[in-house]
């Protein structure tokens, strides 16, 4: 079964079961060079295994910035 969720604006299916870390394989994108959010919550890179996305979860995937 699939189930919906928000990217960045844009309403993509995706397999039951899918994890944060594996949409941002999925889309091509290294886990290590993009930032993330669920629902509007910052996700930490440990915790994106763990993070089940379901329908109607609205995810944004951006770059992050580096400064001081």
């Amino acid at each position: 079964m699939t189930f919906t969720v928000i990217l960045n604006g844009e309403p993509i299916e995706l397999p039951d079961g899918t994890t944060l870390v594996a949409l941002i394989v999925q889309r091509g994108l290294s886990p290590e060079a993009v930032g993330t959010a669920v629902n509007g919550r910052h996700v930490l890179r440990a915790a994106r295994a763990e993070r089940v996305l379901i329908d109607g979860d609205t995810v944004t995937l951006f770059q992050p910035i580096v400064g001081g």
